[in-house]
């Protein structure tokens, strides 16, 4: 246990005063979110008949420089835990790339970035933590403790076995930049080999790449550094894919670096003079994926008032898919080939986790190929809803692959439980909410529109 501090003493008052606080009543139980939501499900998730505010449990409550750990209440955003441990020379083993993202949302969901390679997900930095079931009762599960089940089962729970009120993370240290170098290939292949090859090296602290439908291949090697000969600007003159495409060394802040898809919502804000002149001289509390986001989503209720819903035939394709390393080039070739982002890029992230978690079942200790999309498409001429994200889902469970289910699933009920451990879910779903006072998972992710 960390040493006592007042932020601990606060974070045990206000733990003690929720549970007491609670009301034993029946009826769904959702979280009312302080923050915006990074989940994109394809249909209206409908009334809960309870919504429970967890908004005070946000803070950062003890970092250990000695143990590298830091205790964090768990609607802390990354961008709360990256300017606390940053400046003292730390940083979580994976951090996601939205500053909005929670880190106890990122430890039920499946949280990725550029440091996958060699620490895994989000939840593989987890020593411990504290988990208010549905019922109200609030429990410490560890890898080891009496809640190991639990403990194993929270990624890709998606709060349906309860909500995280602190966790303790392990940390790594960090440098205030980091150096980008970016080598182009022309060939998938030849990619997909120097990005496993990067893997293996030493001197790497970050691997990723970015790629194009006209088969340019951008791989983005990143360490850290003490000092640089530049800083790049990615907030004001520069937006950061594009930055990639045209420099071999890009030199930023590391919170720039973590954070470099945050200003644009990877690469969703138009490019026009309006928004020209908005990347140039917003605010910056203006400049981030949580404005854009409340902004697009207020624009299209206005237009839904004025003209009424519609089928515009633009969806989105938020997604993430991961495959064995050997299907890697497979997976590329058929999104190429078949879907259309009108110009804007693929993410490629490799990935290999330590331990496989209960709900989330990828082999441990092996190398997967993650392909994410960031964007909205238009649906081709003639085709059903959804048309770009049930060929790639097939394609990805074709090639033993998985999917990330912070966007909505397509699957019936039968193959869900088949491909995200069903039967042992059943059975935790039965020992934390008995009497069903959270939603399934299936219930909460599949669209069934």
């Amino acid at each position: 246990m960390t040493s006592p501090s007042p932020e601990f003493a606060r974070y045990e008052r206000k733990k003690t005063e929720l549970e007491a606080s609670w009301r034993d009543e029946a009826g769904q139980l959702r979280l009312a979110k302080s923050t915006i939501s990074n989940l994109f499900r394809y249909k209206d998730r409908g009334a809960a008949e309870r919504k429970l505010s967890l908004g005070d449990f946000n803070n950062v409550i003890a970092l250990d420089a000695e143990q590298r750990t830091l205790d964090v209440e768990g609607l802390a955003t990354f961008e709360t835990i990256v300017g606390h441990s940053l400046p003292r020379g730390f940083l979580p083993l994976v951090a996601p790339e939205l500053k909005h993202i929670t880190i106890g949302g990122a430890t039920v969901g499946i949280g990725i970035e550029s440091t996958c390679f060699r620490h895994g997900f989000v939840h593989d930095g987890l020593i411990e933590a504290d988990v208010l079931l549905p019922s109200g009762r609030i429990v410490t599960c560890s890898a080891d403790d009496e809640h190991s089940d639990l403990f194993h089962a929270l990624p890709n729970s998606y709060g349906t076995l309860g909500y995280i009120l602190r966790a303790r993370i392990r940390l790594e240290e960090a440098a205030p930049y980091v150096h980008l170098g970016i080598k182009r290939f022309d060939n998938a292949g030849a990619y997909l080999d120097a990005m496993q090859a990067a893997t293996d090296a030493d001197d790497n602290d970050f691997v990723e790449g970015l790629f194009f439908e006209d088969r340019r291949f951008y791989l983005m090697l990143g360490r850290f550094s003490r000092d640089v000969p530049q800083v790049d600007d990615i907030l004001r003159r520069n937006i950061f894919y594009k930055l990639v495409q045209t420099r071999g060394d890009i030199y930023l802040t590391t919170s720039d670096y973590i954070f470099r898809y945050d200003p644009e919502w990877f690469w969703n804000i138009p490019e026009s003079p309006f928004y020209t002149l908005f990347r140039r001289y917003a605010p910056k509390r203006f400049r981030n994926s949580s404005f854009y986001t409340k902004y697009a989503a207020t624009k299209n209720r206005l237009l839904d008032m004025i003209r009424g819903p519609r089928d515009t035939g633009i969806e989105p394709l938020i997604q993430d898919w991961e495959v064995p390393w050997q299907h890697g080039e497979a997976l590329i070739d058929f999104c190429i080939d078949n879907v259309d982002l009108g110009g804007l890029p693929w993410a490629a992230v490799p990935i290999r986790t330590p331990r496989q978690p209960t709900l989330y079942p990828i082999q441990a200790d092996e190398l997967y190929f993650n392909l994410g999309c960031y964007c909205q498409v238009r649906r081709p001429e003639g085709k059903e809803r959804f048309h770009y994200t049930r060929i790639m889902d097939r394609k990805c469970f074709e090639l033993d692959g998985i999917k990330m289910l912070y966007s909505s699933t397509f699957l019936d009920e039968a193959e869900f439980d088949a491909r995200f451990n069903g039967s042992t879910y059943r059975t935790l779903k039965k020992k934390y909410d008995p009497d069903g006072r959270a939603p399934t998972l299936f219930a909460k992710v599949a669209y069934t529109g």
